[in-house]
C-alpha cells in the first residue's frame, strides 16, 4: 500500500526500550533452580512417555497390520465366494444341461443319477471345490446327495432353496446346513420343456474358502460358529461327512468349522467368543509358550443376512515383538544420553536467560493477543509499514521478520494483482474499518499464490485508529480444487472438451445473441460409423484413443468463432457462429467445415501401433435471427439429419430438412395407429387365388390389408415397413396366421372350398423367435385348422442365420405337416448348398422375373432355371404375378403348372374368394 494508505493524527504512544528495561530489572529473577529441577523432571517424563508412545505405536502399527490383513481376508472371502458363486452357476447349467442326467432326474431314476453323477462330481470336488451337491425333486425331497450318497429322502427347508422355489429363479448365497458347514450353496430351479422337475444344489464349504484365503495371503485362518446356530449330533454327522476339523467339547459356547493351523493357539477360543459373540469385529492378543499371535475377528453373514460365523486372521508376531523390544531398549539408552547432555546445554542457557527476559519485556507485550496461529498475522502501522509478523507468515511467504520490517504491504502484491485493488482496499479500511477478500501475493522465491486476506483497523482510547492487524492464508490449493470441480463439471476428462451440460448452457447464450444481433449459425452433430465394433472388437481403451485422434483432428478444421463438444459417446457438436445472414452462403460454409471434418475423420489413425480406419456421419441445422429455434428443437434437428447420413449409407453429410421432421411424425402417428388398429382388430385378411394349369383354384395367399377409419385403404408397402421397425410385426404376423387357420377351418366345413390351402408369409423376425415353431403349433391347436392346408411362405434372408436352426424348426414342423415354400426364389442369397438340406415343398418364382419373361432373355432364363431346378429336386414351382395369358403360356411351355397373379385374381374378401372358387 502506499504511504498514504492511512494517516491518524496521533500515533499510540510507547516507553523506550531503555525505560522498559530498567523497570524491569528493578526484580531481578533467578532461573536456575526454578527452572533446572522442574525441567529435568519434564525431560525424564517426556523421555518416559515417548518411550510407552513407541510402544503404543508399535503396538497399534502392529494392530493395524492385523487389521488389514483381516480386511483384506474379508475382501478376498467376498471376491472367492462370488468367483465360486459364478463357478457353481455355470457348473450347474452344465449340469442341467446334459439330457441323460435331466432324464434320470425326471424320472426319479436314482441309481442311474447317481452312477451318472458319480465320477463327475467326484471331478468337481477336487477342480472346483464343489463340496456338497443335492438333487431335489419339485416337493422339497432329497433324491439324492452327491457328497452323501446313503442319505436321501429328507426334506430340505434351507432359505436358498425356499427361495429359488417362490421366485422361480436360480439363488446362491452362503448358508448354514445341517451338517453344521457354513457352505456357499447355488439352487438353480431345473425346466425342462418348460415344466419344473426339481432342483440342483451346489455348495462349497467355507473350509475350502479359508484354505484358498491362506494360500493366497499367507496368513493362517479359522472359522468359528456360535453352539446356538447347530448342535451335537448335526456337528458329529459333519465329522463324520466332511472332516470337521474341531471338537465339540473344546467350549462351552462355541465350535470350530475350519482352520488352516494343525493346532489352535491355547485360550483363542475364550477370547475370541468374547468378540465373536458381542456381534463386533477386533483384534486380540493369544501367546503361548513359545509363540504369539495377532487374532483379528470378522463378522461373516450368511444368505438371510444374519452374523452366524466369525472369520479369523492369525498372525504370527513372535519375532517382530523381539524386535520391537530390542528397539524400546536403544532408544531408553539413546533417551537418557539426550536428557543428560540437554541438561547440560539448558544449564549455559538459562544463565543468559535471565538478560533476555528483561530485554524481551516489552516485545512480548507487543505480541499478547494470540499471536500465533496457522494463519499468517501481520501488524501495521498507520503508514501500511509493518511492525511485527508471526511464523506461519514466514511459513506461507518465506519472508522473515527481518525481510519486511519497517516495509509496506505492497511489498507482498504479486505483479499480476491489479492496483485498483489497492485503492478499494484504502477505501473500505477508512469508510468500514476492515476488509476481507482474495489477493495475488507474492513469494519470497518468486512463486504466486491466492491469499485471502482480512484486514482490521484497531483503535485507542479515542476511538482513533492506531494499528491494523491483517490475517491471511493461502488458498491457492482450495482455489486449484474449486477449478477441478469445475472442470470435472464442465468438460469431458478423455478429451479435455465441453461436455454436453457445458456446450448447452453456451448454445443457448449464442442463441439469444444469434437473435438479438441477427447472426445466423450451424450446428454440426458428428456420429463416428461403427464406434461400438471398435469397442467390442479392440477394447474400450482402443475406443478412448480413437476419440483422442478424432478431437485432435477437429480441433484443427475449426475457426476462430467455432466451438467444439463432446455431446457424448461417440458424437462430437461442433457450433459455429458469425456465418453469413443469406441461408444459400451460410449452408455452404457449413457444407465446407463438415466435409473438411468428413475428409480428416476418414483418414487411419494409428491405434498403439494398430492401423485404424473410420468414417462418420454428420447432422447439419442452421439457427439464428431467420430461424427461430429452441435448444431441444435445434438438437432435435441435427440429431433427425445425423440419422438421414446414417441410412443414406454413412460417410457423408445431410442437412435438416422440415420433410425428415415430418416424415418422422407421420411414421410415428402410423405407427400409434397401427397399435390401436390392432386392438381393435381393424386389419383384414384377404385371398388371392392359386390355379393350376387347368385353370383349377386349389390355394389362395393370404394377404393383410388395413382399411384405415380415416385414411381409407393404406398399402401395405407403407404400413409394413413401419411394423417391422416398431416390433409390431409379431403380433400382427402372429394375428395373420391364426386368422388365416381359422379361414381354413370354416372352409373344411365346405364340400367345394375342402380342398383349399392357404400360404402365409412369415417374417423374418417372426422365424427367428425362440418360440416360434410353439406359437405355430398352438395356433394349430387353438383353431382345429389341418397342418396339411398351411404353407407357410419364407424369403431367402430367413437362412443368413444359424441355417442349423432353420432346419431343425422347419423340420419340427414339417413332421407336424405344416409345408414351406421358399418366396421371391432367386432374388436374394440363392443357394443350391442351403437348398438341398431345407424340407421344402415349393419354390416361388419372383414377380420380378415374370413381369419381363418374355422381353428379358436373361429373365426367360432364370424363369427355365427356376422350374428345372424345382423339378429335378422334386420340388412343387408357382409364378407369381402372372397377369397376361403370353407370360402364363411361357411359363406352361417350360414346366411351371401353377400361377397367382392378376390374371386370375386380385386378393379379395374370404366371402368373395369363396364365390370365385364355387362358380
Amino acid at each position: 500500500m502506499s504511504g498514504t494508505a492511512w494517516r491518524w493524527p496521533q500515533p499510540a504512544r510507547t516507553l523506550p526500550t531503555d525505560r522498559m528495561a530498567a523497570a524491569a530489572s528493578t526484580q531481578p529473577v533467578r532461573l536456575i533452580l526454578q527452572v533446572l529441577r522442574p525441567a529435568a523432571l519434564a525431560l525424564l517424563a517426556v523421555v518416559a512417555l515417548f518411550l510407552f508412545g513407541v510402544s503404543r505405536y508399535l503396538h497399534s502399527v502392529e494392530v493395524r497390520r492385523t487389521e488389514a490383513f483381516a480386511q483384506h481376508a474379508v475382501a478376498m472371502w467376498q471376491h472367492l465366494r462370488e468367483q465360486q458363486l459364478g463357478q457353481l452357476r455355470l457348473l450347474s447349467t452344465n449340469l442341467t444341461s446334459d439330457p441323460l442326467i435331466a432324464q434320470a432326474m425326471r424320472e426319479a431314476d436314482v441309481p442311474r443319477l447317481q452312477a451318472l453323477i458319480r465320477e463327475r462330481f467326484a471331478s468337481l470336488r477336487q477342480s472346483h471345490g464343489v463340496s456338497h451337491g443335492y438333487f431335489i425333486d419339485p416337493q422339497r425331497q432329497v433324491l439324492l446327495r452327491a457328497h452323501d450318497p446313503g442319505h436321501r429322502g429328507d426334506l430340505i427347508e434351507r432359505r436358498t432353496l425356499l427361495d429359488a422355489m417362490s421366485t422361480g429363479k436360480p439363488v446362491g448365497g452362503m448358508e448354514l446346513g445341517a451338517l453344521s458347514t457354513f457352505t456357499l450353496r447355488h439352487v438353480q430351479p431345473w425346466f425342462v420343456d418348460g415344466v419344473l422337475i426339481g432342483y440342483l444344489e451346489l455348495g462349497s464349504d467355507a473350509d475350502w474358502f479359508i484354505h484358498e484365503l491362506k494360500r493366497l495371503l499367507k496368513q493362517d485362518m479359522a472359522l468359528l460358529i456360535d453352539k446356538r446356530h447347530t448342535s451335537e449330533a448335526r456337528y458329529k454327522a459333519g465329522q463324520r461327512v466332511f472332516h470337521l476339523p474341531g471338537q465339540w467339547g473344546d467350549d462351552a459356547q462355541v465350535v470350530v468349522l475350519g482352520q488352516t493351523l494343525p493346532h489352535l493357539p491355547g485360550g483363542l477360543l475364550p477370547a475370541w467368543r468374547e468378540l465373536a459373540l458381542q456381534g463386533a469385529g477386533g483384534v486380540m492378543d493369544v501367546s503361548d509358550a513359545s509363540q504369539a499371535w495377532s487374532v483379528a475377528v470378522r463378522p461373516l453373514t450368511d444368505h438371510g443376512g444374519r452374523e452366524l460365523a466369525s472369520l479369523a486372521v492369525l498372525r504370527d508376531v513372535a519375532a517382530e515383538r523381539a524386535e520391537e523390544a530390542h528397539q524400546r531398549l536403544n532408544l531408553a539408552a539413546a533417551g537418557t544420553a539426550v536428557v543428560a547432555l540437554l541438561m547440560c546445554v539448558l544449564f549455559l542457557r538459562v544463565r543468559a536467560a535471565e538478560d533476555w527476559i528483561r530485554q524481551s519485556d516489552a516485545a512480548l507485550r507487543l505480541a499478547a493477543a494470540a499471536f500465533e496461529s496457522q494463519e499468517g498475522i501481520m501488524v501495521l502501522d498507520e503508514r501500511g509499514a509493518i511492525l511485527r509478523v508471526n511464523q506461519a507468515f514466514t511459513d506461507i511467504t518465506g519472508y522473515s521478520f527481518d525481510d519486511v520490517r519497517a516495509k509496506r504491504l505492497d511489498a507482498l502484491r504479486a505483479p499480476d494483482c491489479p492496483a485498483p485493488l489497492t485503492a478499494h482496499i484504502q477505501q473500505q479500511l477508512r469508510q468500514h474499518g476492515h476488509w476481507l477478500g482474495d489477493v495475488r501475493s507474492q513469494r519470497r522465491q518468486g512463486q504466486t499464490f491466492d491469499a485471502r486476506l482480512s484486514l482490521t483497523l484497531v483503535r485507542g482510547q479515542g476511538r482513533e485508529p492506531s494499528l491494523c492487524v491483517g490475517s491471511f492464508s493461502d488458498v491457492t490449493e482450495h482455489k486449484a480444487a474449486e477449478a477441478r470441480i469445475e472442470q470435472l463439471a464442465f468438460f469431458d476428462t478423455l478429451t479435455g472438451l465441453p461436455n454436453r451440460r457445458l456446450l448447452q448452457d453456451q448454445l443457448q447464450q449464442v442463441l439469444v445473441a444469434c437473435r438479438q444481433q441477427g447472426q445466423t449459425g450451424a450446428v454440426l452433430l458428428i456420429d463416428l460409423d461403427d464406434f461400438k465394433t471398435l469397442n467390442d472388437t479392440l477394447g474400450h481403451d482402443m475406443g478412448d484413443l480413437l476419440l483422442q485422434h478424432m478431437t485432435a483432428r477437429l480441433q484443427t478444421c475449426l475457426g476462430e468463432q467455432d466451438t467444439l463438444a463432446r455431446w457424448g459417446g461417440d458424437e462430437f457438436v461442433v457450433v459455429m457462429q458469425g456465418l453469413s445472414p443469406v441461408r444459400a452462403e451460410a449452408e455452404g460454409q457449413a457444407r465446407s467445415l463438415a466435409a473438411r471434418c468428413l475428409g480428416l475423420l476418414s483418414q487411419s489413425c494409428d491405434l498403439a501401433g494398430q492401423e485404424y480406419h473410420t468414417s462418420c456421419s454428420i447432422g447439419v441445422t442452421l439457427f439464428g435471427a431467420a430461424i427461430p429455434l429452441s435448444l431441444d428443437e435445434l438438437m432435435r434437428q441435427a440429431d433427425l439429419a445425423m440419422s438421414e447420413a446414417k441410412q443414406a449409407g454413412r460417410h457423408t453429410l445431410r442437412f435438416f430438412d422440415p420433410e425428415m421432421q415430418a416424415a418422422l411424425n407421420r411414421r410415428a402417428a402410423l405407427e400409434a395407429d397401427m397399435r390401436r388398429s390392432l386392438q381393435r382388430e381393424e386389419f383384414r385378411l384377404h385371398y388371392q387365388p392359386q390355379v393350376d394349369a387347368t385353370g383349377r383354384i386349389f390355394g389362395a395367399e393370404a394377404l393383410v390389408r388395413w382399411p384405415h377409419p380415416e385414411r381409407g385403404m393404406i398399402s401395405p408397402a407403407e404400413f409394413i415397413p413401419v411394423a417391422e421397425h416398431a416390433g409390431l410385426i409379431l403380433p400382427l404376423g402372429e394375428w395373420v396366421l391364426e386368422t388365416a387357420c381359422r379361414q381354413l377351418v370354416a372352409w373344411a366345413r365346405e364340400p367345394g372350398l375342402a380342398h383349399l390351402t392357404v400360404s402365409v408369409n412369415v417374417s423374418v423376425r417372426q422365424f427367428r423367435l425362440p418360440d416360434f415353431v410353439d406359437m405355430v403349433l398352438g395356433v394349430l391347436a387353438r383353431t382345429g385348422a389341418n397342418p396339411h392346408r398351411l404353407k407357410l411362405e419364407l424369403t431367402e434372408s430367413v437362412l443368413i442365420d444359424d441355417m442349423e436352426a432353420v432346419i431343425e424348426r422347419m423340420g419340427t414342423l414339417k413332421g407336424h405337416g405344416v409345408g414351406f415354400s421358399l418366396d421371391d426364389f432367386g432374388t436374394g442369397y440363392s443357394s443350391l448348398a442351403y437348398l438341398k438340406r431345407l424340407p421344402l415343398d415349393q419354390l416361388k418364382i419372383d414377380q420380378s422375373f415374370v413381369r419381363h419373361v418374355l422381353s428379358d432373355p436373361h429373365d426367360a432364363s432364370i424363369a427355365r432355371t427356376v422350374v428345372a431346378l424345382a423339378d429335378a429336386m422334386g420340388l412343387a414351382v408357382i409364378a407369381e404375378g402372372v397377369e397376361t395369358e403370353a407370360q402364363r403360356d411361357f411359363l406352361l411351355q417350360h414346366g411351371c403348372r401353377c400361377y397367382q397373379g392378376y390374371l386370375f385374381g386380385r386378393p379379395m374378401s374370404a366371402a368373395a374368394f369363396a364365390q370365385c372358387v364355387q362358380g
